[in-house]
């Protein structure tokens, strides 16, 4: 049923063209939510009702005259102060004279224990008695323990106070300690491990803080009510002084902490006179201050009219109070007014795109009608995340797969790298797949950490000494090979268009090309430089020192992406700072200038052409390998010739050493005049047939060495049989398939080697051969 009621609203038609000038300096990703669906909303906007008649909230700080309509905001608890009606009340505390459990050093927290004031206890209230007088007190309040009682009869007789006159009131005795009672105060300390912790916990048959607080500020607040204008003086034990004064403030648990650290070992010294202010506070069961409903209701004061004045019932919208978050949650404008007014802007937010009407605009109101400025400068839209089918995700019928389930599964990283690559970034809906999440976790996660293990199966471990230095260096190696100076300029490539996008806000464009760097680091630098960190020389090093920097470098621009493993491999590979999430940034200037304006001419000019030429290198490997496929030949088998219709690769022999390795051939040459971009000489001769034969040896026999478990550095016996013509076949090339395979010298079967069975027979035309391998000589 629908009825009118009366509501609170911000004037939002008054600021609206401010909102419009503000909604232009900000940086919308996707850039079409600008002027499309929040312009559109903004050019719209009409005034925003933000009370609700509800009992929890933010209460409106308005209070209105029941007399004559007359409307008060309280912005403040000072305001609140000034308004309350005050008894006139002046209150003074005092901590009971020096008492013999003082000098005995024992906690004394029961009201018949007989300890008396010492001499000097009595001597110094005598010495401030004369302080006192000049109060003009008009009533003694004391707790009923010996030595706070005779604390208020020395002092009543020094300053002419009729004893009989002395209220003595249970509810400021001393701490119950219960039993820690007659031991050592340094017994009961050590039974907390903090100071917080005795709010809460209670010693055995005793009682904690926070029951302490409330028994002496109900006493508080009720002589507050009950005299006016009286000079008050209260006679009591430390720890319910402290907690007295914390309770006048409304002070919480943490804030009654500070205020005991802030005094030193006693909050208040034995024979210690004190003035303290008081104004009732709305205030919650334990006394701190709480400005939610009841307890504000509760203050009310008088209109000049002669009215009552009480506030209204209303509480705040909940998104003006998410609207005001950077100014509320700093506290403002109490506390850190230069740091917020300095910085009033936040540099980014994201949300959902639903927000556009939400929080988005929320913000921009209040910080526009308040300051004239934005609240924001950049803000990502986030689309809505739908079942594989397109449904709305439901926890009524579980139509999702458990996002915990998924990390367990495949990992944070790979969840956040498909998500931050999806366009879901982009406030457009993704339709959630655990196939791609499985995509993003076999091509990017799992092949990451394959380089890295294959990187630590050569690198030198443990580390120490000059080599330490030299392995972990800051800077790439200056390398001559030409593998290490394409990977050098990838990375520096991929660290450009990372940080570029990331400038722009742009996180998917920021992600994708780290899913082709590292397709282009496993599958072409690493496999092509296999044999580099197998042989020794400076050729090892510079491979192992390229892969160390190549991937600490990756970490570091990774790490918002994939924190997990760019933390793994930061700190497995000797980074300086205690996290990567520590590091500066890789790139010091901004990038977004030319590549040339980065790098610098020289470099920018070097890197962009090794970059083309491997590009235009995997290219003629592609479709030589086409035409191989074509012709059915298979890779294994050598041919003598390529020929290749663009002569710019032409005089780059260290570049087309990688094509005659890819494609398997002896030479390459160049022809414009041919059809095709490539074309194979696909002759055969017997030398060509034959080293065909013995590379297929050598992936037979390692075949066997991968199914025993073996690793590179096992060296292994090799037992073969066979005839005369593939005995001549693998003594032709047995120097090479020995350094291949790690093995001792063949032995044929005439050689005396074991039996051999017909299980790992090869066939290669017409030749058999029967191969076993062994680890023992």
């Amino acid at each position: 049923m629908n009825y009118a009621t009366s509501s609170w609203f911000v004037k939002v038609t008054a600021i609206k063209d401010k909102l419009l000038k503000n909604n232009e300096e900000i940086n919308w990703v996707p850039a079409h939510i600008k002027d499309g669906r929040f312009g559109k909303w903004l050019e719209g906007a009409r005034d925003w009702a933000i009370s609700r008649s509800r009992f929890w909230g933010a209460p409106l700080p308005v209070w209105k005259c029941e007399k004559c309509d007359k409307l008060e905001v309280l912005g403040s608890i000072d305001d609140i102060k000034n308004k309350v009606k005050k008894s006139g009340n002046k209150y003074f505390i005092m901590r009971h004279g020096e008492s013999e459990h003082n000098k005995k050093n024992v906690v004394s927290s029961k009201v018949l224990n007989p300890h008396h004031l010492t001499e000097k206890g009595k001597t110094d209230i005598k010495g401030i008695s004369q302080k006192v007088k000049k109060e003009n007190i008009d009533i003694i309040f004391s707790s009923d323990f010996v030595r706070t009682k005779e604390t208020a009869e020395v002092l009543a007789s020094e300053i002419d106070y009729d004893k009989s006159k002395i209220i003595f009131d249970k509810r400021i005795r001393e701490l119950n300690t219960g039993t820690f009672d007659g031991k050592s105060p340094r017994d009961y300390h050590n039974y907390f491990t903090t100071l917080e912790e005795k709010f809460t916990k209670a010693p055995p048959e005793g009682e904690n803080l926070i029951e302490l607080k409330n028994r002496v500020s109900e006493f508080l607040y009720e002589i507050e009510e009950n005299y006016q204008d009286k000079n008050i003086l209260i006679i009591s034990h430390e720890y319910p002084i402290w907690l007295l004064s914390a309770g006048a403030i409304g002070a919480d648990i943490k804030q009654s902490v500070k205020m005991k650290e802030d005094n030193g070992d006693d909050y208040i010294e034995t024979g210690e006179l004190r003035g303290f202010d008081f104004t009732p506070l709305p205030h919650n069961e334990n006394y701190e201050i709480d400005l939610h409903r009841p307890y504000i209701d509760k203050i009310e004061f008088d209109c000049l009219c002669g009215g009552k004045t009480k506030r209204v019932v209303h509480v705040f919208d909940c998104w003006f109070e998410s609207g005001s978050m950077p100014y509320a949650s700093a506290h403002y404008p109490f506390e850190n007014k230069n740091k917020v007014e300095n910085n009033l802007s936040a540099e980014f937010i994201a949300e959902g795109l639903d927000q556009t009407r939400g929080w988005f605009y929320t913000l921009l109101v209040l910080s526009t009608a308040l300051f004239d400025k934005p609240a924001y400068k950049n803000v990502i839209v986030n689309g809505i995340i739908l079942t594989e089918d397109g449904e709305k995700i439901s926890k009524r019928l579980k139509n999702y797969t458990d996002p915990i389930e998924i990390v367990h599964k495949y990992g944070a990283d790979a969840l956040r790298l498909y998500l931050l690559s999806s366009p879901v970034v982009r406030a457009e809906d993704l339709n959630f797949s655990e196939h791609s999440v499985d995509e993003v976790y076999k091509k990017v996660i799992l092949r990451l950490w394959n380089v890295y293990s294959f990187y630590d199966m050569y690198a030198p471990s443990p580390l120490g000494g000059e080599a330490s230095k030299y392995y972990l260096a800051a800077e790439p190696p200056s390398s001559k090979n030409v593998l290490d100076k394409w990977i050098l300029a990838r990375l520096d490539e991929l660290m450009q268009e990372i940080t570029v996008n990331l400038e722009k806000y742009e996180l998917d464009k920021a992600t994708r090309p780290i899913f082709d760097f590292v397709d282009d680091l496993s599958t072409w630098y690493v496999r092509r430089s296999r044999d580099r960190f197998k042989d020794e020389g400076e050729d090892k090093k510079d491979a192992i020192l390229t892969t160390r920097f190549v991937l600490l470098e990756f970490a570091k621009v990774t790490a918002p992406f994939m924190p997990f493993m760019s933390e793994r491999f930061y700190k497995s590979l000797g980074g300086e700072k205690e996290s990567v999430h520590l590091e500066e940034w890789p790139f010091k200037k901004s990038l977004t200038d030319s590549v040339l304006g980065v790098f610098g001419v020289d470099k920018a000019s070097k890197d962009l052409e090794i970059l083309y030429d491997m590009k235009e290198i995997r290219r003629v490997v592609s479709l030589g390998l086409e035409a191989r496929a074509e012709a059915g030949l298979k890779v294994r088998q050598p041919l003598q010739k390529l020929i290749i219709k663009n002569d710019k690769l032409k005089g780059k022999d260290e570049l087309l050493e990688l094509v005659k390795d890819e494609v398997n051939v002896k030479e390459i040459g160049f022809d414009p005049g041919i059809e095709n971009d490539v074309k194979l000489d696909l002759r055969l001769t017997p030398e060509l047939i034959a080293e065909g034969q013995f590379r297929d040896i050598v992936r037979f026999v390692q075949d066997l060495r991968k199914k025993a478990g073996l690793t590179p550095d096992d060296e292994i016996s090799v037992f073969v049989q066979t005839d005369f013509s593939g005995e001549n076949l693998l003594k032709k090339f047995e120097d090479e398939f020995r350094k291949i395979v790690n093995a001792r010298p063949v032995e044929f079967s005439a050689s005396g080697g074991p039996a051999l069975g017909r299980n790992d027979l090869l066939k290669l035309d017409d030749l058999e051969f029967v191969i076993k391998i062994a680890t023992e000589k």
